[in-house]
């Protein structure tokens, strides 16, 4: 009996101890942390802001969870927001690992009518499991304090059945303290000069770019390189047959001045900001 109450005696003062340091992060400024996650050849990136844990891709498998146990606290078994940024496997199929170990309040997508049939069996246990699904089009925003955001702007509106889904990735615009992240999914080039208008950076912020499609040829024009001009570029990559990231796509990268991470080489990828 005595030992059950020294066990929760301790447990409270650790709890207390993680909590103070949660709340004293915030109350000395710090405006939250964004990871790119190693998980091989695939994209997962996390927020942890004052507004709860956002999540955008999950990967292709189960490695999500061990990065997942790295980031956050022991404790923290929830994803208050899940932003897919388009159902291919390698951004999509970790999320049934998640949903089996976390709390996830919300999903928001652009695509809810294509035809994979791994992607409609996740669509239907979002709804047995009674998840909130939000649509995911230009215009879509998630604000919180200090002017903090996460504006959606592409695309315009819900995608097509039969259209090819990276071209129509959901882009994500994060503005978090002086910096401006712009997480770009599986785009080309095309869509890359299209969204170049819509992109909302203040001019002072450093910019930092999540490089399309795992550093693909198709992406990453010179174009679109010079108009955002990103000072940090990260390549989510694993090992593949595809050539990524191509030889091109880092010479351009340098060629702009931008400084280049990558998961394959660097390991999860971390930005804490005050």
């Amino acid at each position: 009996m005595k030992k059950s109450l020294l066990y929760f005696l301790l447990l409270l003062v650790f709890s207390n101890v993680f909590t103070y340091w949660i709340i004293s992060d915030f109350l000395n400024g710090f405006r939250g942390k964004v990871s790119f996650l190693s998980i091989g050849q695939g994209d997962s990136e996390l927020f942890q802001i004052p507004a709860g844990n956002i999540l955008i891709d999950a990967g292709p498998d189960a490695k999500i969870l061990s990065e997942l146990d790295k980031s956050l606290s022991f404790y923290d078994r929830t994803i208050d927001l899940f932003i897919l940024s388009h159902p291919n496997k390698d951004h999509f199929n970790g999320l049934f690992d998640i949903l089996e170990r976390y709390k996830v309040r919300a999903v928001m997508l652009d695509n809810l009518s294509y035809s994979d049939s791994l992607f409609q069996k996740l669509l239907k246990e979002l709804k047995e499991r009674d998840i909130l699904i939000i649509k995911g089009v230009a215009g879509t925003k998630v604000n919180w304090e200090n002017q903090d955001k996460l504006l959606v702007i592409y695309p315009e509106g819900m995608v097509p059945s039969k259209e090819d889904p990276n071209k129509f990735s959901l882009i994500a615009n994060l503005i978090l303290g002086k910096n401006c992240f712009l997480f770009t999914g599986d785009i080309s080039s095309s869509q890359e000069k299209k969204i170049l208008p819509l992109i909302s950076c203040p001019s002072d912020d450093s910019r930092i770019l999540k490089v399309a499609h795992h550093g693909s040829n198709y992406s990453s024009c010179t174009q679109f390189l010079k108009g955002f001009n990103p000072q940090i570029a990260i390549i989510e990559v694993g090992e593949n047959s595809y050539g990524h990231p191509h030889s091109d796509v880092i010479q351009r990268l340098k060629d702009i001045g931008a400084q280049i991470f990558r998961t394959d080489l660097d390991g999860t990828i971390r930005f804490k900001i005050k």
